[in-house]
């Protein structure tokens, strides 16, 4: 398959700064995307992972890997991030990581559409459902407990199973009257994890725990900033189930951390991670440990819509994160992706990701795709 234009793109969407979680409040989200069409007219599209105020420096990343695919002809959608990764470009930074990462993830797309077949099957799997909780459980300017029960008793009534929702941006006591809201919304029987952004400290998370008892949470998500590998390895070894790291690239520190007994969950983002071929590596490693993966996601339908395929075919993965809140370009997909069920999304049946390509321009949400720049063969 010969790659004859690659297309960088930028979406861009206002929010209105009412949500916030321990780390930064949400006034605005961006994606770089990256779309590829081959010598066929077959197109496919990826997303990149990029920082809440710097979308400059992917996008720089990006122009720079669209003018290296413009005229390639590959065998395979895996050979152009295993090339990357051989020559160091790959994961240089995580800027190059998230454009090698989008790279990735639009090759698997035109790939899969080209053969008329939905990624979840180019990816080796047998079926299109993908085990996901909700994630939600933001703080929020515009509504209290009431607001934070309904919300996950929402999520409930759409076919959830399982919740996650963030903790550590207040006081200790407010927090665990937040999470009581929230048990008492998803019912006694549905999974809950918790996200502490990594604010808390070893004991400050231990003792976080012993007082979430009462309300059956099952782990929690990146206590610790995830470089403290020795204090994550004490808080899983103690009955603290950790997942880490999502804002990991580098594929050596995923390892130091399982080969560490760091984590109880692995948890990667695709979009930064290697796409597809970064994906397989990393869940690969961790299941030859005996340690479930869950896929990270929290940006556009792309991005969902790709973790849901990923999601689908590895039987290693436990559950995939489905954002309530960045549910970007939802109007994307395609008939059959993305609807819930009995705790599972379906992937869908459609070529590629599932998700129609947008033209550059206002989305029917009101955000705005821009065209930033394209390489011809």
């Amino acid at each position: 398959m010969k790659i004859r234009r690659a297309s960088v793109w930028l979406f861009e969407r206002r929010l209105d700064g009412h949500a916030w979680n321990p780390a930064f409040r949400w006034t605005r989200r961006h994606a770089p995307l990256l779309v590829l069409e081959l010598e066929d007219g077959v197109r496919g599209i990826g997303e990149a992972w990029s920082r809440y105020t710097d979308a400059a420096t992917v996008l720089k990343a990006l122009d720079a890997v669209a003018a290296h695919l413009a005229g390639r002809v590959l065998d395979h959608p895996s050979e152009v991030w295993e090339q990357g990764v051989l020559d160091g470009r790959a994961q240089a930074d995580w800027a190059g990581a998230a454009a090698w990462s989008a790279a990735d993830m639009a090759l698997w797309d035109a790939f899969a559409r080209g053969r008329g077949e939905p990624l979840w099957r180019a990816l080796g799997g047998c079926h299109a459902q993908a085990p996901v909780y909700a994630s939600g459980g933001l703080y929020r300017d515009d509504y209290g407990l009431d607001g934070l029960r309904d919300e996950a008793r929402g999520y409930r009534e759409q076919g959830f199973g399982a919740m996650k929702m963030k903790i550590a941006g207040i006081p200790r006591e407010l927090d665990l009257l937040r999470v009581a809201a929230v048990r008492e919304g998803l019912g006694a029987q549905a999974g809950l994890w918790v996200d502490a952004v990594n604010q808390l400290s070893v004991q400050g998370a231990l003792d976080f725990w012993r007082a979430l008892r009462p309300f059956d949470v099952s782990a929690m998500q990146s206590p610790l900033p995830p470089e403290d590998v020795e204090g994550l390895r004490r808080l899983n070894g103690s009955g603290l189930p950790v997942i880490v790291s999502e804002a990991e690239y580098r594929h050596d520190e995923f390892l130091r951390l399982l080969d560490a007994g760091a984590a109880s969950l692995l948890q990667f983002c695709l979009t930064l991670c290697g796409g597809f071929t970064g994906g397989l590596r990393l869940d690969g490693w961790a299941a030859d440990r005996a340690i479930p993966s869950t896929p990270q996601c929290f940006s556009t339908s792309i991005a969902q819509a790709a973790t849901l395929h990923f999601a689908a075919a590895r039987p290693n993965v436990v559950s995939a994160e489905f954002h309530g809140f960045h549910d970007h370009l939802r109007g994307l997909y395609l008939p059959g992706t993305a609807c819930i069920d009995d705790g599972f999304a379906c992937a869908g049946t459609a070529p590629g990701l599932g998700v129609a390509i947008p033209e550059p321009g206002r989305q029917r949400e009101g955000s705005i795709i821009r065209r930033v720049s394209e390489a011809r063969a």
